[in-house]
């Protein structure tokens, strides 16, 4: 486990916990991201956490996957899972392919946290250990109707770069535009 404060820590995920990832995608990913779906989401989650999908992923190269833990107080000895969190190293930022960059790919956190600080945590987190591993850059994708999202990472840092049109079949028209969001280290 990767402690990163008194209340929060990263534990790394393995093969053996597809079902209680998938669990737990089934709970925090659709009050935020439902309405962005023909079929709620299902489709996604099927997809993107399945044995399989998990198992490749896994396996990518620089790649971390992690449940993140969170506790109410330091007295408090019980962590509770409300999220995941995926960074990759010597991860190509498609704009700047010649600059070593460190992609952000997955951060999904139960919407209970939110105010939290938990995001901010993790993300000056994946920043650091970015700067610590002598990359130059971090980046990642949000959504263009996300606006909670985009203002927090703009709040962090981070600007716009180019958009991009997700192609997945069930995905409403106004959802595919996904924006990439980078920070220069």
């Amino acid at each position: 486990m990767i402690t990163i404060s008194d209340q929060l820590a990263l534990q790394p995920i393995t093969l053996e916990d597809q079902s209680d990832l998938f669990e737990l995608m089934q709970r925090i990913y659709p009050p935020a991201y439902s309405h962005f779906w023909e079929d709620q989401g299902h489709w996604y989650l099927n997809s993107q956490y399945n044995s399989e999908n998990l198992k490749k992923e896994l396996h990518e190269k620089g790649s971390y996957y992690y449940f993140v833990r969170f506790r109410e107080s330091a007295l408090n000895r019980e962590y509770k899972i409300i999220g995941i969190l995926k960074i990759i190293e010597n991860c190509t930022y498609p704009e700047q392919p010649d600059t070593l960059s460190f992609k952000v790919h997955r951060i999904y956190l139960d919407t209970t946290i939110q105010g939290k600080g938990v995001g901010k945590q993790l993300m000056m987190y994946a920043e650091k250990r970015a700067q610590e591993t002598k990359h130059n850059l971090i980046w990642l994708d949000a959504m263009d109707q996300h606006p909670q999202a985009m203002s927090f990472y703009n709040k962090l840092g981070f600007s716009k770069g180019g958009v991009q049109s997700l192609d997945f079949q069930l995905l409403h028209d106004i959802y595919r535009p996904m924006w990439y969001l980078y920070k220069h280290l």
